[in-house]
């Protein structure tokens, strides 16, 4: 690592740097301020240059007017006068006099004082003589004479404006020379200072920051001092240093945690694999010592058992222990008497419940500790989880959690195969008593009525009779055939409602199959319109409803002569209705008629829903359906949904058909 250099006396950066701009704004100030007060003095002088030049020509314009002798003499003095005029204008003009300095000893005052002097005591004299005709010749003659001289005082007068307005110009020139060349030099240390005390240790700074980015933290910087980056520098090495300490530990906590992470993830997969092993298969005694040996594998134990000591499934033996180990030990049975026989594992008195616990008086033949864990589920208590670490070594922390959640898991799995298998039995009640329900409400019924009839044939033939009222044994053999043909209908009618599924896309799509499946028997224009929302429905109530429409839909085939038919399904506060036009002959009146019991059916299965069936119809206008019904989601309860399968009623020999 590179020396550290310490400068404790060193100003502070800012401070220098401000002093240093403080002194180019000092000196850009001087010279634009020393720039305005010399334009200021110099403001006029060119103007008065050039005021005291035209004296030179309008002195000689006076002599060349004066000595003109083409001009008439009125003429002549006329102009003499008025070009007099004009000089003294000129002399004692603003642009002239407002040039001047005040001290009577200026140079320049001294050179405007000769001219003015000259002019009004000598040439000014000579002017008016010849002008009020005193002595024209003589007047001329010393303006004449005169003239040149005092044209070279008139030039004296440039002269010495200019020279000083030439001298106010290089003193100018010489103050922004002069601040120039200060500012370059301030500039020139300014760039010196920061690039020592400012860009160098920032330089190396932005290094060791650079270096921390990427993780080494090794990097210190030399620059240490009383000064803003001094500080900065001696802050910088502090948390470099700290952050190399801080590293380190966050290194050897991810270490640590990576660990944990993966023994978690282990645990949660072994987890994952026995619920998955116990729940696609049943449970049987393979199945539950194939999952204790993968378990036992998994977490290095000498043994592992599952004592089940209440009643369990029937695949599994009353009483069984279940083990798995190195060993391969084999499950424990009940005796003759069919009394437990409890092994090595378990045979100890009984744990408190909902506890795990690793006692050390409680040892398997080996000598090892046993970690106990109860299984059960909420109602009962199925038997206990048994472990044994190998001798010498001691369960950890994180074995007491995994075991317990897997003797919860053994629970859960073992009820809920219980309970299937209730529910299977319970299912298969249920369809019988349906079954034969159905059965005593339909055929029964039917071959009864066919029994009597039967009876009154026998009667009929045997002691033939010709009273009036009696019915004769073709009329007997009519309704015979008639209640042969009720009960094969009916028996269609059971069969198409055992069978009859709605598989899991719902109504609507057993309806569109539905609509599908009578198109291609028929010639009909069918229209189907769903707005019930899906799941509204009970299974059981779909099943009616769709059994309403085949059999609304079967009438239309058969017997309405129809080119249109449509089936209409929406929602009205909470109720269903259900609706089946078509443009057929109608129906000539709406009733019954002996052997015909479609509308019959419906209507049931409409009571049966907590609804009604309404029919309306004329003679060439066509028929409508509909049923209106409030479904069990909408309601809470209501008949018809007691999950039973759909009933066909019990159909007499008064049943009919639309």
């Amino acid at each position: 690592m590179a020396e550290i250099t310490q400068r404790k006396t060193r100003r502070p950066i800012l401070l220098l740097v401000g002093l240093l701009m403080a002194a180019i704004v000092a000196l850009g100030i001087a010279g634009m301020i020393s720039s305005m007060v010399i334009a200021s003095v110099t403001q006029g002088m060119a103007a008065a240059v050039n005021q005291s030049g035209t004296l030179r020509m309008q002195s000689y314009r006076v002599g060349v007017a004066l000595a003109d002798d083409s001009v008439v003499r009125d003429e002549r003095r006329r102009r003499v006068g008025h070009l007099s005029r004009e000089f003294e204008q000129r002399l004692i003009s603003p642009r002239l006099t407002g040039a001047l300095p005040s001290a009577a000893n200026d140079p320049v005052r001294l050179a405007y004082e000769r001219v003015s002097w000259r002019w009004f005591h000598e040439m000014r004299h000579a002017i008016d003589a010849f002008v009020e005709e005193a002595d024209e010749e003589a007047a001329r003659a010393v303006y004449l004479g005169g003239v040149d001289d005092f044209v070279v005082d008139i030039h004296s007068l440039v002269r010495v404006l200019e020279e000083r307005a030439e001298r106010r110009i290089d003193m100018l020139r010489l103050i922004q020379a002069i601040a120039l060349v200060l500012t370059v030099a301030i500039v020139v240390v300014t760039m010196i200072i920061v690039h020592r005390r400012l860009a160098t240790p920032l330089g190396e700074l932005l290094v060791v920051a650079d270096r921390a980015r990427r993780g080494d933290f090794s990097a210190r910087t030399r620059f240490v001092g009383s000064d803003e980056l001094g500080r900065l520098g001696g802050a910088m090495n502090l948390m470099t240093e700290g952050l190399s300490q801080i590293y380190n530990e966050l290194e050897e906590r991810i270490s640590e945690k990576t660990r944990d992470l993966a023994r978690t993830n282990r645990s949660l997969e072994l987890l994952y694999e026995t619920s998955r092993s116990l729940e696609e298969s049943p449970i049987t005694e393979p199945v539950l010592r194939r999952v204790l040996e993968q378990v036992r594998a998994r977490l290095k134990l000498a043994q592992l058992a599952l004592c089940l000591r209440e009643g369990q499934p029937d695949d599994i033996t009353r009483g069984a222990c279940i083990g798995a180990s190195m060993e391969g030990s084999q499950p424990h049975r009940p005796d003759g008497g069919g009394r437990h026989t409890h092994c090595a594992l378990c045979a100890a008195p009984e744990m408190p419940a909902g506890g795990a616990s690793a006692d050390p008086a409680r040892a398997n033949p080996a000598g090892a500790a046993t970690l106990s864990f109860p299984v059960r589920d909420r109602e009962r208590r199925l038997g206990m989880l048994c472990a044994v670490p190998y001798p010498g070594q001691v369960p950890e922390d994180w074995q007491r959690p995994l075991l317990e959640s897997l003797a919860t898991h053994f629970a859960k799995a073992l009820s809920l195969n219980a309970r299937m298998r209730e529910s299977r039995r319970l299912v298969l009640h249920e369809e019988r008593s349906i079954l034969a329900r159905e059965l005593h409400d339909s055929l029964a019924q039917s071959l009864s009525y066919l029994k009597i009839q039967a009876a009154r044939l026998d009667a009929a033939l045997s002691a033939p009779s010709t009273e009036a009222g009696r019915a004769t044994p073709p009329e007997i053999v009519a309704e015979l055939r008639d209640g042969i043909s009720s009960a094969y209908r009916q028996l269609r009618e059971l069969l198409t409602t055992f069978r009859l599924k709605i598989d899991g896309r719902g109504l609507g799509s057993a309806l569109a199959d539905t609509i599908e499946e009578f198109r291609y028997r028929s010639d009909l224009e069918l229209v189907l319109d769903d707005r019930v929302t899906s799941g509204l429905m009970s299974p059981n109530e779909e099943v009616h409803v769709l059994q309403i429409v085949r059999e609304a839909l079967s009438n239309v085939v058969r017997h309405a002569r129809a080119r249109r038919c449509s089936v209409t399904l929406q929602e009205h506060g909470g109720r269903v209705e259900v609706r089946v036009d078509d443009d057929g002959t109608g129906l000539a009146v709406v009733g019954a008629r002996r052997g015909h019991y479609g509308i019959t059916i419906m209507r049931e299965r409409s009571t049966s829903l907590g609804g009604e069936l309404s029919v309306r119809s004329k003679p060439g206008e066509g028929t409508e359906i509909s049923v209106s019904f409030r479904p069990r989601a909408a309601s809470g309860s209501g008949p018809g949904t007691g999950g039973s399968r759909p009933s066909t009623g019990g159909q007499t020999r008064d049943q009919e058909h639309a």
